[in-house]
């Protein structure tokens, strides 16, 4: 898709507005991870859809275990904030990963054991790794800088489908989905307008359109239906209770 030392080149020559850019969308995947994380604490439910933190996590993993290849091998500038962005969001994804062992089994499997659950879930992160492996080197994405879309257009999707098999708003928040809606157009505008021509394929533009409005949706929907009453917003307390 794109050759390394070019990218590496391209981000050289205009560090200042991809360095302010990215730093941005990096605080937002902060503001709205932690702020995920205390959701899911306080109400007892997972908040990011697990099938997402599959995803992500698959991801960041493979680029924080190549530590020697930005490091030493690249040893570029960028590639090591990068690094350090991923590893705190990977960070994050164990705690996520935490949280749907201890949180999940109610609404998932109920019927499993809480060994058996968390076996399951441990063995699906193993598999996605294994997936997201053969999928970028399929695309040839050296750099880790063309995957990092998709783990964004996933959430609206994976994110509207869990409303509404819940049909309700818990583990849910406007901040999470307002921090998440901000990075698309930080990400997009990086990487089709500095990135070069790798980036800037109708099927590359259209995915981050397209993300735009789904993030769009579901955060507006969010926002009206922030403190409306919801009788089946106990649905997911009873399950878990019923599990016990």
């Amino acid at each position: 898709m794109y050759d390394a030392q070019e990218l590496l080149a391209t981000i050289d020559a205009d560090t200042l507005p991809i360095l302010v850019l990215f730093g941005l969308a990096m605080v937002c995947q902060t503001v709205a991870m932690v702020t995920a994380v205390r959701i899911s604490a306080r109400e007892q439910v997972i908040s990011i859809p697990l099938f997402c933190t599959f995803f992500w996590f698959a991801h960041d993993v493979g680029y924080v275990v190549r530590f020697h290849e930005w490091f030493v091998t690249y040893d570029h500038w960028f590639l090591k904030c990068f690094w350090v962005g991923l590893f705190s969001a990977m960070a994050l994804e164990l705690v996520f990963f935490a949280q749907a062992i201890r949180y999940g089994r109610g609404e998932y499997l109920p019927q499993a054991t809480p060994l058996q659950f968390a076996l399951l879930v441990a063995g699906g992160a193993v598999a996605w790794i294994v997936g997201w492996e053969f999928f970028r080197r399929l695309v040839d994405d050296p750099l880790y800088q063309a995957g990092a879309a998709l783990t964004l257009f996933v959430l609206p999707m994976a994110g509207g489908a869990q409303l509404l098999r819940r049909r309700s708003m818990v583990g849910q928040s406007v901040t999470v989905w307002a921090a998440f809606t901000a990075m698309v157009p930080l990400w997009w505008s990086v990487t089709v307008y500095y990135y070069g021509d790798g980036f800037r394929s109708w099927q590359y533009v259209t995915l981050g359109v397209v993300a735009f409005a789904m993030f769009l949706v579901v955060t507006t929907f969010m926002a009206r239906a922030r403190g409306t009453s919801n009788p089946s917003a106990r649905r997911l307390e009873r399950v878990a209770a019923s599990a016990d």
